[in-house]
């Protein structure tokens, strides 16, 4: 098997060593001499991990190869074979169709399927989440104001076709010692990529408008988007989506049909603008535009805000006839970086949104609320909020935020001050 094996290194070298610097290693074999013709070949193939001897420290380089050791170095040559020219990706599918059996005892499909398959690229989020709001209007003086719960997200992403790539993500949740309510949920299944100048994404996807103020929906969004542009980047499409209101009396209002806008100018490397639109097919709920923009031009800090107007017939049914308006300003400093030991941020905000701004709480606003149904997250509700976030190891933050709130237009017998907390770790693989 000489012919094959010769075959089969060389493969193995052209993709995991070649234009690589390699360091001169110690002789990792006993019985291949400094001056011996291949000495530097093997140290290489020996160092990129291709070859790696028998148990006694030697190469026995004389000794034939048997049909699994070489099927070994084949399957090395497959794992590198994305690195490989047309003619070394012809010598490794002929070495396939000869080492199939071999290949397969040792685990390795030699099938299109499964080649395909290698290329899904797997990641994931796991948050631990603690709220706590101080008085909560509920219909229990007694509730636990505090909600604690584990998150897992589960992302895949993998090409399909050229200029094409497949996005998922299941998702799990259930509240801290138990696993009730913990089935996994796939919150996004969608493609996206190009058709000429323009870009689509279609399927079940996140949506997110301007600067998060009147969306930012992590998945559930059943739809086609359509965007094109450089610098000033249009999108424009529509989608279902099941909305989650909080008041009883338009809990039936679900699955409703939206269509949405967003128009995304970079007006210099540190000034973003955006203007963005979302209504649903009746304007029931939700027919809102707002204008925001990013500003990134002082040193270590971030200023982002938004404002929107929500004219729906909710709005206006909870506002005499008027438009329900909503703004929020943010300033940040500095900033934790996921794979960065040691680093932080902080920042300010404030908030203020008139009734029914936004029902479903599809803002990227926070809040510790728990089985309060007097606000939302931007919904009735004004104040300022401070946070701070810091890499407590790499791939894993820690942020924490105080909220300073209260209710924007009290009722008799409710409860006008709406502190509260939350604090998370994410951590990602």
């Amino acid at each position: 098997m000489k012919r094959q094996t010769a075959m089969a290194l060389a493969a193995v070298f052209a993709m995991s060593v070649a234009g690589t610097a390699l360091a001169a290693p110690a002789n990792p074999f006993v019985d291949v001499p400094a001056k011996h013709w291949a000495y530097d070949s093997i140290n290489k193939l020996a160092q990129a991990g291709v070859i790696s001897g028998y148990g006694d420290g030697t190469y026995q380089g004389n000794k034939t190869l048997t049909r699994y050791e070489v099927a070994t170095i084949v399957a090395k040559a497959m794992a590198n074979s994305d690195k490989a020219d047309a003619a070394t990706q012809k010598e490794i599918d002929a070495l396939k169709a000869e080492f199939g059996a071999e290949l397969n005892n040792l685990g390795v499909r030699v099938d299109n399927l499964e080649k395909n398959s290698s290329k899904v690229k797997f990641t994931g989020t796991i948050r631990a989440r603690y709220d706590y709001q101080d008085k909560a209007d509920t219909t229990n003086p007694d509730i636990d104001r505090t909600n604690e719960r584990t998150r897992l997200r589960l992302n895949m992403e993998a090409p399909i076709a050229e200029n094409v790539t497949f996005h998922g993500r299941y998702e799990s949740q259930s509240a801290w010692g138990s696993s009730a309510g913990s089935e996994a949920k796939l919150r996004q299944a969608y493609i996206n990529g190009k058709l000429g100048e323009v870009g689509y994404s279609f399927g079940r996807q996140p949506i997110w408008l301007g600067q998060g103020m009147i969306a930012d929906i992590t998945g559930n969004c059943d739809g086609l988007l359509l965007s094109g542009g450089n610098k000033v980047k249009v999108t424009a499409g529509v989608f279902k989506y099941n909305m989650g209101i909080y008041e009883d009396d338009y809990a039936n209002m679900k699955n409703l049909n939206y269509a949405a806008a967003n128009i995304d100018a970079t007006i210099n490397k540190n000034l973003n603008m955006t203007a963005s639109y979302i209504a649903d097919k009746n304007e029931l709920n939700y027919k809102t535009i707002s204008s925001g923009f990013a500003y990134t031009g002082i040193k270590n800090f971030a200023i982002s805000g938004e404002y929107g107007v929500n004219d729906s017939y909710k709005a206006n049914s909870l506002n005499k006839g008027d438009e329900a308006k909503a703004w929020f300003a943010q300033l940040k400093y500095r900033g934790a970086q996921q794979d960065k030991i040691g680093s932080s941020g902080i920042w300010v905000g404030y908030r203020s949104a008139e009734k029914g701004f936004d029902p479903s709480e599809m803002s990227t606003l926070d809040t510790g609320r728990y089985a309060d149904t007097t606000y939302g997250n931007l919904d009735n509700i004004k104040g300022m909020e401070l946070g701070a976030e810091y890499t407590v190891f790499k791939n894993g933050v820690l942020s924490v935020m105080y909220e300073d709130l209260e209710l924007k237009d009290p009722q008799a017998g409710q409860n006008k001050d709406k502190k509260g907390l939350w604090a998370t770790l994410i951590y990602s693989f």
